[in-house]
């Protein structure tokens, strides 16, 4: 696993969880590809892709934390993250809890595309591993 592209990883989410939404972005590409394979799909282009990603998520929750777990070295330009997500529902007030698993790809130190998957065997396939 190339250490430098875990790093970038651990600062993007040390970032996002004060709020640094710079810091989160800091590494990535200005043509990041960002595809979210479920519920319902999508791929969004550039920052502000990953922005909208983020706040279509998160928009029918209070309370949402992300906190960073596993890192899987996939290969050279790949680190599959395991992120656990916390919520409360904002129109039932239902706590949920789930871990997701992203895909982030490198090139030149730098993230060109982010992938999300709400199973590790997915994140797997899409790295091109197996579990």
């Amino acid at each position: 696993m190339s250490q430098a592209n875990v790093e970038v990883i651990r600062r993007a989410y040390e970032a996002y969880d004060r709020g640094d939404v710079a810091g989160m972005l800091q590494d990535v590409h200005p043509d990041v590809v960002t595809y979210r394979a479920e519920p319902d799909g999508g791929t969004y282009r550039g920052p502000e892709g990953i922005l909208q990603v983020l706040t279509d998520w998160t928009e029918g929750f209070d309370d949402f934390s992300m906190s960073l777990g596993e890192l899987i070295d996939a290969n050279d330009s790949q680190v599959i993250a395991r992120v656990h997500q916390r919520g409360v529902g904002t129109q039932s007030g239902v706590p949920i809890e789930a871990d997701f698993w992203f895909v982030h790809t490198f090139r030149a130190q730098q993230i060109v595309r982010l992938e999300a998957y709400p199973r590790k065997a997915q994140a797997l396939e899409a790295a091109r591993l197996r579990d």
